[in-house]
């Protein structure tokens, strides 16, 4: 991945719709809990973090694909560590599950970083430094080992080593809800994050990994996205997974939809060990054929993009991406059928868009509610039956959503 993609990514990023960000007003948190936290401050030295990274740090090596920093970020972050310049604290999770172990909450990349340049091994890729501003003369191009054999530079890789980190250390928090929490706060003002992250430390497992590498690789995922491949925000693996989620527990769904993906991420580790991986490839490769069904009757530029009366937006909605993936995919939705009334299914998107007030506002306004999930779903689907000729299953199912409890 180039230097340049990432920088792009970042800019198209910006222009997301934002109910694909996580509320953190889905989640009512006690305060009582809130009191029960204990956070301390402990301040480590870089040598000190590079031997806990990997170990009793999370920062599994499968994250450098998905590395946000480019080189010259990279360089800048440890030329300000050599010289001993201010640099931001990192935030740690005790792990509820592994005594002694730390989840990040804020600081991943800069130790991600640490680790690259001054401990690279064959998980951790090196790289040299570039672009420095006050050290180009002595360290340009140089990797950690070149610093350390050089006379001139031997000294500002032995101060990288003893520089203090300021790390903050939260612990007896009970509630994932709360993390998640302080991640979103921790995050505000700058890009927002995709919780996906935070969502692969807090319940690592074979699936979860599945889910960061198989995302990764799928061209249908980035095509609907419209990048050209695997996103450093993991916004591809959250899209595998909220697709997997809604495929097989919608009749659950209870209009949290944080709740419901972390969920998804703990059934989909006991199926996954009940010998379940083909049939999470087989979601995958169904969620796949759905994207390129969107693509074939939309085209790409208007594909998961909300339809507003005589045009498509610009902007990726996420609502449209659940509606359509979830329908398209549906088995009683067959190629031939699709193949023979392509174009009516999309007239039957755009004349929802156009005509229908409550369909209009399930892609708008509070887009995970239950009424607006199910509803849009009932109501796609419906229209769909309507040109096809057979019952679908996923109609059928944003049904029993609708009138659960009646």
């Amino acid at each position: 991945m180039t230097d340049e993609y990432v920088e792009l990514q970042r800019s198209e990023a910006l222009a997301d719709e934002v109910d694909e960000s996580i509320e953190v007003e889905d989640d009512r948190i006690d305060p009582a809990q809130i009191g029960e936290i204990v956070t301390y401050t402990l301040d480590w030295s870089v040598e000190s973090l590079l031997d806990r990274i990997g170990k009793t740090l999370d920062i599994n090596p499968s994250f450098q694909r998905r590395d946000a920093w480019t080189v010259d970020k990279k360089s800048l972050y440890i030329e300000s560590l050599m010289l001993g310049l201010p640099v931001p604290q990192i935030v740690l999770a005790e792990d509820l599950q592994a005594k002694g172990r730390f989840i990040v909450l804020d600081g991943k990349q800069r130790l991600l970083t640490m680790k690259q340049f001054a401990a690279p091994d064959s998980n951790f890729k090196s790289f040299r430094l570039r672009r420095l501003a006050f050290l180009h003369n002595i360290a340009h191009n140089m990797t950690f080992s070149d610093m350390q054999a050089s006379l001139s530079a031997a000294e500002y890789a032995e101060s990288l080593l003893v520089q203090p980190i300021r790390t903050i250390v939260v612990r007896n928090w009970q509630n994932p809800a709360i993390l998640f929490n302080i991640f979103v706060r921790l995050n505000q003002g700058s890009l927002s994050l995709s919780p996906q992250e935070l969502r692969q430390a807090l319940y690592p497992s074979e699936f979860t990994s599945w889910i960061d590498s198989r995302s990764a690789d799928s061209d249908a995922i980035h095509a609907a996205r419209g990048i050209k491949g695997q996103d450093f925000r993991m916004r591809d693996a959250e899209m595998l997974l909220r697709f997997i989620a809604f495929r097989e527990n919608i009749e659950n769904y209870a209009g949290n939809l944080r709740a419901f993906l972390d969920s998804a991420c703990s059934a989909g580790q006991a199926a996954w060990a009940q010998g379940g991986a083909t049939h999470f490839e087989d979601l995958a490769a169904g969620l796949e054929a759905a994207i390129h069904r969107t693509i074939d009757a939309f085209g790409q530029d208007d594909a998961f993009k909300r339809f507003e009366g005589d045009s498509y937006n610009r902007r990726f909605n996420v609502a449209v991406y659940d509606l359509m993936t979830l329908v398209l995919s549906d088995p009683k939705l067959t190629d031939r059928l699709f193949e023979s009334h392509r174009e009516r299914i999309k007239g039957a998107y755009e004349d929802l868009c156009r005509t229908d007030a409550s369909f209009q506002q399930s892609l708008q306004v509070s887009t995970k509610t239950i009424p607006a999930t199910a509803g849009r779903l009932k109501t796609f689907g419906a229209a769909i039956e309507a040109i096809i000729g057979e019952p679908l299953e996923i109609t059928a199912r944003a049904d029993k959503v609708l009138t659960r409890g009646d």
